[in-house]
């Protein structure tokens, strides 16, 4: 009868036991689903990158310095960050679509240098499944400075992976071999056929020259507004060799 007793006894703590171990799960649930449902409050926080996600995971915006910051993403597809112009040296914002691929951004950097210093700012929008079509820019090395609107022209039928996609075959051989130099000629063969797109204007000022540029298919300057440093409004024409041609002045 005492073991019959104690074995009751054990039975009935196990039972206790495993109650208040489902209690205590159901309260940690609760507990989790109530944090979902409440706005956390910051009064300063430091964090090297900050990904802002939709409800399918994917990137709406990711804020970074230039160690996190992510490479270009188009079709799905994730590339180096060095493929974009330099961005391994950037920090900003990085904006996304709804498929997760890029579309435009607000990216800056300033540092000292041996031979004075390098400063941009960049604030750009992009083509569906192509760069930059719209960009304001300040580019600045101490000895040449820049300020501006810049648009470009880019085409519909092919995609930025594309080209990205060229780059990163290359980067699986060594250079000066046959099939980095055959992939390098695929490259420039693509740029002179206009697979990367062209500027078409630029509005702004250009070591103080304040200027309007307006540029052919190619990307040539075929009609320059401005005023020069001596305070002379000028409209340039220009040929396709980029040989002046005609001239007005006020």
């Amino acid at each position: 009868m005492e073991t019959l007793r104690n074995l009751k006894t054990q039975v009935n703590m196990l039972k206790f036991g495993l109650l208040a171990l489902g209690l205590l799960n159901v309260f940690i649930l609760l507990s989790a689903f109530g944090d979902r449902s409440k706005k956390k409050r910051f009064e300063e926080i430091d964090v090297e990158r900050m990904n802002i996600v939709g409800k399918d995971n994917k990137p709406v915006m990711v804020l970074s310095n230039n160690r996190l910051i992510p490479g270009p993403t188009i079709n799905g597809k994730t590339y180096p960050k060095e493929f974009a112009d330099g961005r391994e040296n950037l920090s900003g914002i990085i904006f996304f679509n709804q498929y997760g691929d890029e579309v435009g951004g607000l990216l800056y950097n300033g540092f000292k240098k041996d031979s004075g210093y390098s400063a941009m700012e960049h604030f750009s929008f992009d083509q569906w499944n192509q760069n930059q079509v719209i960009a304001l820019q300040y580019i600045d090395n101490g000895k040449s400075r820049r300020a501006g609107l810049r648009v470009y022209d880019r085409p519909t039928n092919i995609s930025l992976d594309e080209t990205f996609d060229r780059f990163k075959k290359r980067n699986e051989f060594l250079k000066n071999t046959a099939a980095y130099d055959s992939i390098t000629k695929e490259i420039n063969l693509a740029v002179a056929r206009g697979d990367n797109g062209v500027e078409r204007m630029f509005f702004g000022s250009q070591d103080e020259v304040a200027q309007i540029q307006l540029k052919d298919k190619n990307g040539k300057i075929r009609i320059k507004i401005y005023i020069d440093k001596t305070g002379e409004p000028k409209i340039d024409f220009l040929d396709e060799a980029g040989n002046l041609s005609k001239t007005f002045r006020d």
